[in-house]
Protein backbone atom coordinates (compact mmCIF):
# COMPACT_ATOMS: atom_id res chain seq x y z
CA UNK A 1 0.00 0.00 0.00
CA UNK A 2 1.39 3.40 -0.99
CA UNK A 3 1.71 6.19 1.55
CA UNK A 4 1.05 9.81 0.68
CA UNK A 5 2.89 12.57 2.50
CA UNK A 6 2.06 16.25 2.52
CA UNK A 7 5.36 18.05 1.84
CA UNK A 8 4.00 21.21 3.45
CA UNK A 9 2.87 19.55 6.67
CA UNK A 10 4.68 20.17 9.90
CA UNK A 11 6.66 17.28 11.31
CA UNK A 12 5.25 18.11 14.74
CA UNK A 13 1.52 17.90 15.25
CA UNK A 14 0.11 20.97 16.94
CA UNK A 15 -2.68 20.86 19.47
CA UNK A 16 -5.16 23.50 18.40
CA UNK A 17 -8.34 23.61 20.45
CA UNK A 18 -11.59 23.58 18.53
CA UNK A 19 -13.82 26.63 18.72
CA UNK A 20 -16.80 26.29 21.03
CA UNK A 21 -20.00 25.31 19.25
CA UNK A 22 -22.83 27.79 19.11
CA UNK A 23 -25.99 26.39 20.73
CA UNK A 24 -28.22 27.60 17.88
CA UNK A 25 -28.10 30.08 15.02
CA UNK A 26 -31.21 32.09 15.84
CA UNK A 27 -30.49 35.83 16.13
CA UNK A 28 -26.84 35.27 15.19
CA UNK A 29 -24.76 37.06 12.57
CA UNK A 30 -23.46 34.37 10.22
CA UNK A 31 -20.44 35.09 8.05
CA UNK A 32 -19.87 33.17 4.84
CA UNK A 33 -16.52 33.22 3.09
CA UNK A 34 -16.44 32.10 -0.53
CA UNK A 35 -12.84 31.17 -1.27
CA UNK A 36 -13.37 31.61 -5.05
CA UNK A 37 -13.30 27.96 -6.04
CA UNK A 38 -15.76 27.04 -8.81
CA UNK A 39 -19.30 26.43 -7.50
CA UNK A 40 -18.50 27.75 -4.01
CA UNK A 41 -21.07 30.49 -4.53
CA UNK A 42 -23.68 27.89 -5.52
CA UNK A 43 -22.99 25.97 -2.31
CA UNK A 44 -23.29 29.14 -0.21
CA UNK A 45 -26.51 30.16 -1.99
CA UNK A 46 -28.10 26.84 -1.07
CA UNK A 47 -26.72 26.93 2.45
CA UNK A 48 -28.13 30.44 2.91
CA UNK A 49 -31.57 29.18 1.87
CA UNK A 50 -31.38 26.25 4.28
CA UNK A 51 -30.19 28.39 7.19
CA UNK A 52 -33.00 30.90 6.63
CA UNK A 53 -35.56 28.06 6.50
CA UNK A 54 -34.33 26.40 9.69
CA UNK A 55 -33.18 29.38 11.79
CA UNK A 56 -33.78 33.10 12.04
CA UNK A 57 -30.31 34.61 11.72
CA UNK A 58 -30.06 38.32 12.49
CA UNK A 59 -27.90 38.75 9.38
CA UNK A 60 -25.85 36.76 6.88
CA UNK A 61 -22.68 38.49 5.66
CA UNK A 62 -21.10 37.10 2.48
CA UNK A 63 -17.56 37.87 1.40
CA UNK A 64 -15.42 36.50 -1.43
CA UNK A 65 -11.67 35.99 -1.48
CA UNK A 66 -9.98 37.43 -4.58
CA UNK A 67 -8.37 34.04 -5.29
CA UNK A 68 -8.38 30.60 -3.69
CA UNK A 69 -4.59 30.36 -4.01
CA UNK A 70 -3.92 32.87 -1.22
CA UNK A 71 -5.25 33.48 2.28
CA UNK A 72 -8.17 35.87 2.64
CA UNK A 73 -7.04 39.50 2.86
CA UNK A 74 -6.61 40.81 6.39
CA UNK A 75 -9.51 43.26 6.05
CA UNK A 76 -11.95 40.46 5.16
CA UNK A 77 -10.73 38.28 8.03
CA UNK A 78 -10.99 41.15 10.52
CA UNK A 79 -14.45 42.13 9.33
CA UNK A 80 -15.79 38.59 9.71
CA UNK A 81 -14.08 38.15 13.07
CA UNK A 82 -15.46 41.41 14.46
CA UNK A 83 -18.99 41.25 13.07
CA UNK A 84 -19.92 37.56 13.06
CA UNK A 85 -20.90 35.04 15.70
CA UNK A 86 -20.20 32.16 13.31
CA UNK A 87 -18.23 31.93 10.04
CA UNK A 88 -18.66 29.27 7.36
CA UNK A 89 -15.99 28.88 4.70
CA UNK A 90 -17.06 27.36 1.37
CA UNK A 91 -14.90 25.07 -0.67
CA UNK A 92 -16.32 23.52 -3.81
CA UNK A 93 -15.35 22.37 -7.29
Amino acid sequence: MARLYDPTASTRPSATPLAARVADLNDKVIGMLDISKPKGNVFLDRLTERLQERYRPREIIRRVKPTFTRPAPEEIRKELEQQCDVVIEALAD
